[in-house]
């Protein structure tokens, strides 16, 4: 598309010779305010002494004068108003240029975001090969705790890297020497975006653990996580299931601990709180044992 003509040049052209006729009319205007400063110093008084010192001149001396004093007004009224439009045009066209100048640095600016996000998405597509080539490269491989890579991503709560992981052909359920699933790593952490994709993968939820014999529920409430024990509620988690060694459910694990928001979505599920450890405790009995009134209260009937 051809560039718009740049019309500044003219109107600064046509200004500068205005302001050249103007500078011609300048002796004009002197003239012009000397016969006014004469007008005014002028009274009746004085012209009819003058006409009678002299015994000349008339009336018509005055409106002759007059006359001129009105056209050389016109004149200069006329030049200043052209002036004025001729400034007031050179204003618009210069506002108007500076509006193209406005979306042309935009456009700039658009297609060099353009190019970048297009170089991202390229460099950003070479490294999704290369991690899924070294992700291939060794999926099985445990470190000294017997985890996986899968394991680790979920931990951290790399939702990418478990997705990768998982399309690679990891296994979804493994577990390590303490029996912790990828699952439950990343809800005992607090990764929702992890633990989604595992369970769309079709991670286990009633996997226990070695020692305590506790489920990724159990972990998550331990640890006041309370919108991953959302999710696994939602995706039909058991509330009241107790854990192996002290038949603690998840309610006894929040209430213990004083995590007041756990305790009170646990109950919103369905939660019993009459349930019993091998004690012969209930959750209320963990909160009041380990001061947590604010959750006492809510667990008393």
């Amino acid at each position: 598309m051809m560039a718009k003509p740049n019309p500044i040049p003219e109107l600064k052209q046509r200004v500068k010779t205005l302001e050249g006729q103007v500078r011609l009319l300048l002796p004009l205007i002197e003239e012009v305010r000397l016969l006014k400063e004469r007008m005014d110093s002028w009274s009746l008084h004085g012209l009819e002494a003058r006409k009678e010192e002299e015994k000349v001149g008339s009336s018509n001396d005055f409106k002759e004068l007059q006359e001129r004093l009105n056209l050389k007004d016109r004149e200069l009224r006329q030049t200043q108003a052209e002036l004025e439009k001729l400034k007031e045009e050179s204003e618009r066209k210069e506002a108007e240029l500076r509006h193209l100048k406005q979306k042309f640095e935009e456009q700039q600016l658009r297609l060099q975001q353009e190019e970048v996000t297009s170089s991202d998405q390229i460099v950003l597509s070479l490294q999704e090969h290369r991690a899924a080539a070294e992700v291939r490269a060794d999926l099985d491989e445990t470190d000294s705790e017997g985890r996986t890579q899968l394991h680790r991503a979920a931990e951290r709560g790399d939702t990418h890297t478990v997705q990768l992981l998982l399309d690679a052909g990891s296994l979804v359920n493994a577990v390590d020497l303490h029996s912790y699933t990828p699952l439950y790593l990343a809800a005992r952490e607090g990764h929702q975006g992890a633990c989604r994709a595992l369970l769309a993968a079709g991670a286990r939820m009633d996997v226990k653990t070695r020692l305590a014999g506790c489920t990724a529920l159990h972990g998550a409430a331990w640890y006041g996580q309370r919108a991953v024990c959302q999710l696994l509620l939602t995706a039909g988690a058991r509330p009241s299931e107790p854990d192996d060694r002290d038949q603690w459910t998840a309610l006894h694990w929040a209430a213990c601990k004083g995590h007041a928001p756990v305790v009170q979505l646990l109950l919103q599920y369905g939660a019993e709180r009459r349930a019993r450890d091998k004690k012969g405790r209930t959750a209320l009995d963990l909160a009041r044992d380990n001061r947590h009134p604010e959750v006492a209260d809510m667990l008393e009937d």
